[in-house]
């Protein structure tokens, strides 16, 4: 899945570039909220309520950015309880410093992040230039990003990251949280699957399934699945894939903010989880599932898809016709088991007799979009099946594994090919049009 990481990368790359547009000095009149360091004689009063509360451990002023030291704590202990009211489940602790315009919208943020099962913390980032904030709340108004780390109880995953934009103004002598999708379009934020709700959580042994309230049959099928799924893929890779989180909304906005992994027609798409880390490289991924394709979503669409969470861990830099013809062979193994051989042999002589008899190379990377793309995941299975029966599982595995992670030029690549396999790209070629008849 060559290019998965290095998408990131531009996207990550593109959104640090946007943020250099953020608030570097701008003051707040009328005597109440100053976003930069007050200069001369003024001074910024913020009465000992608004610093009041817990901050928690790890959580400091973040050093980007000319913030006064005042607000700065107001803001790290107002997060400080919010992450605190995520570990306690204290609803009236998460809402104590939200506007009333807001609170309906943080109850259920609530509620969602509660089903799901995350620990949460917040660190405050730089601020933001927002004038539309200050136009709606007024002067003592300041907007920042807001890098919110969590992670998902239960599935082994390390810390991830998202950015929130997070907008607070005083009122009565308090700081409040009035705002929190000024920056969404700045930022790609407000698309996770706790953003949108009501939301059904299905917990089993190894799999999680989110889908929208009132679709708890098609979560329960997909988990049922997924668990299935995911003990065929292990067996390919031992302890390489991690413990799926399938989304299967309704909202087609849900968990776009990142760069599509693959380009393509596919019914499920891997999206990145982020670290927390200045590059951001991803700690696992998120099988998304496309709200057209949801209710016919199968077994075999479903192996395709966990073989492509694979590179999270594993790395992306193998040539996409060893990643596809992998995913392809996942999932025509769901039809073997399930019954359904014949099939499987009836379309390998089909595709062997129609896309192999010309064939002078495996597909290049770009070839699996457009008019042509059936054609070349079709010949990336047979590639896969054929290697497969030759030598077995294993030597084609470990090519994967060695490539994904490192990728090297094409000379070192069909080295290792060949000392794996016996076959050069060009034997296997060779070897395929024998097929065709």
């Amino acid at each position: 899945m060559p290019g998965y990481w290095s998408a990131v990368r531009r996207w990550l790359a593109t959104a640090s570039a946007v943020a250099v547009q953020m608030l570097t000095a701008a003051a707040v009149v009328a005597g109440a909220l100053w976003i930069a360091v007050a200069p001369g004689n003024q001074t910024l009063q913020l009465p000992a309520s608004v610093m009041a509360g817990t901050t928690l451990e790890g959580v400091r002023p973040s050093e980007t950015g000319d913030v006064d030291p005042r607000l700065a704590a107001a803001v790290d202990a107002l997060l400080a309880r919010r992450g605190k009211a995520m570990r306690t489940n204290n609803l009236a602790l998460f809402l104590r410093d939200v506007g009333p315009e807001l609170r309906a919208e943080q109850r259920r943020l609530f509620a969602n992040m509660r089903a799901i099962g995350m620990a949460v913390t917040y660190r405050r980032a730089e601020p933001w230039d927002d004038n539309q904030a200050m136009q709606r709340f007024g002067p003592a108004t300041g907007t920042f990003r807001v890098s919110m780390r969590y992670q998902l109880l239960g599935t082994r995953l390390p810390e991830a990251a998202t950015d929130v934009g997070y907008t607070f103004t005083v009122r009565s002598g308090r700081l409040y949280l009035v705002d929190d999708n000024d920056l969404n379009e700045r930022l790609g934020a407000g698309r996770m699957p706790w953003d949108f709700g009501p939301i059904k959580v299905i917990r089993r042994p190894g799999a999680t399934v989110i889908v929208a309230a009132g679709e708890g049959g098609l979560g329960e099928r997909i988990a049922a699945d997924t668990v299935q799924v995911a003990k065929r893929v292990r067996k390919l890779w031992p302890r390489r894939l991690q413990q799926p989180v399938i989304v299967a909304m309704t909202d087609r906005r849900v968990l776009t903010g990142m760069p599509p992994t693959l380009d393509g027609e596919e019914p499920a798409v891997v999206e990145p989880m982020p670290s927390p880390a200045i590059d951001g490289r991803p700690v696992g991924g998120w099988v998304v599932v496309k709200p057209d394709s949801r209710q016919l979503f199968d077994r075999v669409e479903l192996a395709h898809a966990l073989v492509h969470l694979l590179p999270v861990r594993l790395g992306d830099e193998a040539p996409r016709w060893l990643a596809e013809g992998l995913a392809e062979y996942a999932g025509n193994q769901q039809l073997v088991l399930a019954g359904r051989k014949v099939k499987v042999a009836e379309k390998l002589s089909v595709v062997s007799k129609q896309a192999l008899g010309e064939l002078t190379a495996l597909p290049a990377d770009d070839a699996f979009s457009g008019a042509n793309s059936t054609d070349s995941y079709d010949i990336s299975w047979l590639a896969v099946d054929h290697l497969i029966k030759e030598v077995g599982t294993r030597p084609v595995t470990d090519f994967y594994l060695q490539v994904a992670r490192r990728g090297y030029s094409p000379s070192i690549r069909e080295r290792l090919l060949e000392e794996r396999t016996g076959f050069t790209e060009q034997d296997l070629v060779e070897s395929l049009r024998s097929l065709a008849g």
